[in-house]
């Protein structure tokens, strides 16, 4: 009997569960380390020159720090506020016929923080990296499967383009540095030196205007997934009847053994 129940009582939750499905996009991280060696033989033993200015020799950001910002508050903020996600994650406080939150309460209505916490905490984003080939993958579970892809996309979209955007000021603050440190030095070899600091820092941001795919190259986009990816009907009403008959069981072995010790 209590194996039994406890099978109804899972057929009857998984399928009031709703069903979410999972998009994902294969990446490969670009790798920026020609340009690195380059600005690197420049300098020569000028570095500090680079450092005053903020210029990075020898090195760039990795995988996992891209991922990390991916993860941001202030990054799925600007995406969860220029998309218009909150209706969408939060629908059942949403008036989808007057365009308006149900609790007209600002302090009542969902927030920023409640959005990030459903992205990261959920999860409904997920990140990996395969450590033997560098590929990167980026989930995204969701109820919607059209959405669940065009997230995924969209969000190597928008990645690319904030780290592209920022490379780009970088640049930008860099050269204005170099700049006025050329118009102060009176050294020949120093100028020539921060020529070449001007004309590395040219090329890469050169290459940060054109290059779309940025810090990731994408060798798989999302597509609408066929399938759902949970809830796992099977497993759940399964693993509730092998509970159901352990309680089951524990309970005649407690009810014989106070029996028992009440016949004594």
């Amino acid at each position: 009997v209590s194996t039994f129940i406890a099978a109804v009582l899972s057929i009857i939750i998984s399928l009031l569960l709703p069903n979410y499905y999972k998009a994902e996009v294969l990446l490969s991280p670009v790798s920026s380390d020609d340009k690195s060696k380059g600005l690197s033989s420049a300098l020569g033993n000028l570095g500090g020159l680079a450092s005053l200015a903020g210029i990075s020799v020898g090195s760039s950001s990795s995988a996992e720090e891209n991922l990390a910002i991916l993860k941001s508050r202030e990054f799925l903020w600007g995406v969860i506020e220029s998309e218009n996600i909150m209706p969408i994650l939060f629908q059942d406080e949403w008036d989808p016929i007057k365009k308006r939150w149900l609790k007209e309460d600002p302090d009542d209505q969902p927030s920023l923080w409640g959005a990030y916490r459903k992205f990261t905490e959920d999860p409904l984003l997920t990140t990996s990296i395969d450590r033997d080939s560098g590929l990167v993958t980026i989930s995204i579970q969701w109820t919607d499967p059209v959405l669940a892809a065009k997230w995924a996309n969209k969000l190597v979209e928008r990645l690319n383009t904030y780290l592209r955007n920022q490379a780009m000021e970088r640049s930008n603050r860099n050269l204005k540095y170099l700049n006025e440190e050329l118009a102060r030095s009176q050294v020949a070899e120093m100028q020539k030196t921060i020529y070449s600091l001007i004309a590395e820092e040219q090329k890469s941001a050169m290459l940060a205007n054109t290059q779309k795919e940025y810090v990731f190259r994408i060798v798989d986009p999302a597509v609408v997934p066929d399938k759902k990816y949970k809830p796992k009907r099977l497993l759940i009403v399964v693993a509730s009847m092998i509970f159901g008959a352990i309680l089951a069981i524990m309970f005649i072995f407690f009810r014989n053994a106070v029996g028992n010790k009440k016949n004594k």
